[in-house]
């Protein structure tokens, strides 16, 4: 292959596989014209929240922000300023419209009692229960009338009245109670509860269990009516990795999965804006990020991702209004970061210490993607910046790339060969160009032995024949040139040059017939 053609065989190869790899990066989404980033509206102090949401709380059409941590239940204004804060020892929160005003009221369950904050004003409902240390407290409305339902540590449930007054108990194992939450059948609602034990259970109003089912020890459990058929699927994760989806209905597994990691958290966001399924998204204690797509009878598994630490909080938003939601995740080193539907994902800022908490909502008339980590909370404004044609950018620098190993090929193949060694006559002494001649001599003998026994082509014998009878020409000529006296032996042919010994009659290049 001529040395020209090789720089550009080289370089076609390398364009293919730079075109390969742009086309890629392309069209599998792995580069994409959305970009989210985020601008903090204000932030204020807050250690450690355990709970949070953005919520209507003083019944003015206006969200507000409560928050709440181990020492304390905050409700903040839109705008960041303060509106009530109450002190308790290792309260439990949840939400619920306990009075029947319409607004939500702030349910509290500490070490005392049960205490109920109605527009800032708060009230002791019950106190000093038959119960152990706080872990859960849910406000769940049966089809006999709503209760206050508590968990504690111990695997312990009690249930109140609105009114304070106990109404049944029942015990899970002797672990933490890990998840309290309404479940629907048929549109009816009823409690589902798990603890640490492993037990997941659905109860009546009356405290009697309709199914129960065990597993490895419960990290997180969720109740979702996935599929909008007034039956609630119950999801639950394990220390061990096991992800599963329970029938409220009669406790049978629907779907379960192995995920290698402890369960962090279990969110639901809707991905793919279709109403008719619902997707899951499961967080891992070592980062892993798992989305899920549920129809109502099985599980298909849509995308993974990861982030540096254990998944502390999962929440959905639609950013670009879209009619999907993107799933904002933080970790427990204090990265966020938002995942589309696709499940490519963009980082936000990075926080100075681990998330622990993540809502949206609207605040003073603005939606905000709302953010708690070890030391504050910060309201912040997720904006998308999408770039025309930035999607096909891995293309346009594959042809720009393309177009530079053309360019190197074509500098490499317009590069001259390197020139023969040729011997230099000049300067010798009649020593050395007699040993130069006789190293001439054997020489073009060599090459006619190996013409003679077959072993070198005509066209490469003529050439070696050539450049050897023309080096004999020089070092005759370089004898003369000294002065000294030597037979001459070789002339020029007349026709095309070649060098032919003395006595021959015939060019061996040309073929003319030369008269001596």
């Amino acid at each position: 292959m001529s040395r020209k053609i090789i720089p550009f065989v080289v370089a076609l190869v390398l364009i293919c596989l730079v075109m390969v790899v742009a086309g890629v990066f392309s069209f599998s989404g792995a580069v994409t014209a959305d970009k989210f980033g985020s601008d903090t509206a204000w932030s204020q102090p807050y250690n450690t929240a355990e709970s949070m949401k953005v919520i209507d709380l003083t019944g003015d059409g206006q969200d507000e922000l409560f928050i709440q941590n181990t020492q304390n239940v905050t409700v903040y204004n839109g705008d960041g300023s303060l509106l009530w804060s109450f002190a308790y020892s290792q309260p439990k929160t949840s939400l619920g419209d306990v009075n029947g005003d319409g607004t939500e009221d702030i349910i509290v369950f500490h070490s005392n009692g049960v205490d109920v904050i109605t527009n800032g004003q708060s009230s002791t409902i019950a106190f000093a229960l038959n119960i152990g240390t706080p872990a859960r407290v849910a406000l769940i409305r049966f089809a006999s009338g709503p209760q206050i339902v508590l968990g504690d540590t111990s695997s312990n449930l009690l249930a109140l009245g609105l009114d304070g007054q106990p109404l049944w108990t029942a015990n899970m194992g002797s672990e933490e109670i890990r998840g309290l939450d309404d479940a629907k059948i048929d549109g009816q609602t009823y409690l589902a509860a798990a603890s640490h034990s492993g037990i997941v259970r659905l109860y009546d109003g009356t405290g009697n269990f309709l199914w129960n089912n065990g597993q490895g020890q419960i990290r997180r459990m969720r109740a979702f009516d996935l599929n909008g058929d007034g039956n609630s699927e119950v999801l639950t994760g394990s220390e061990y990795g096991d992800f599963f989806i329970y029938s409220a209905r009669d406790g049978s597994t629907l779907f379960n999965k192995t995920l290698g990691q402890a369960v962090s958290e279990v969110r639901e966001v809707e991905l793919n804006g279709d109403p008719s399924s619902r997707e899951i998204i499961v967080g891992g204690k070592d980062g892993g990020i798992w989305a899920f797509s549920f129809d109502g009878t099985t599980a298909a598994q849509l995308w993974t991702g990861s982030l540096s630490d254990k998944v502390t909080e999962i929440s959905g938003l639609d950013i670009n209004e879209d009619g999907k939601q993107e799933a904002v995740i933080g970790d427990e080193q204090g990265n966020v970061a938002v995942f589309t539907d696709t499940g490519t994902r963009n980082n936000l800022p990075k926080h100075s210490s681990g998330i622990t908490r993540i809502d949206i909502g609207k605040l003073g008339g603005e939606r905000y993607v709302v953010i708690a980590d070890g030391s504050e909370v910060q309201t912040n404004k997720v904006n998308l910046s999408s770039i025309p044609g930035f999607k096909y950018t891995p293309l346009v620098v594959g042809l720009i790339v393309s177009a530079v190993i053309l360019i190197i090929a074509a500098i490499l193949a317009s590069i001259p060969p390197k020139p023969e060694m040729k011997v230099s006559f000049q300067d010798k002494s009649r020593e050395s160009l007699d040993a130069e001649r006789r190293m001439l001599k054997e020489s073009i003998a060599d090459v006619e032995r190996l013409r003679k026994a077959g072993e070198v082509s005509g066209d490469a014998y003529l050439a070696r024949l050539k450049r050897l009878r023309g080096d004999l020409a020089e070092n005759e000529a370089a004898f003369k040139a000294a002065g000294y006296q030597v037979k001459v032996e070789t002339f020029n042919c007349p026709n095309c040059g070649g060098t032919l010994e003395l006595g021959m009659d015939k060019c061996e290049y040309c073929g003319q017939v030369i008269l001596s």
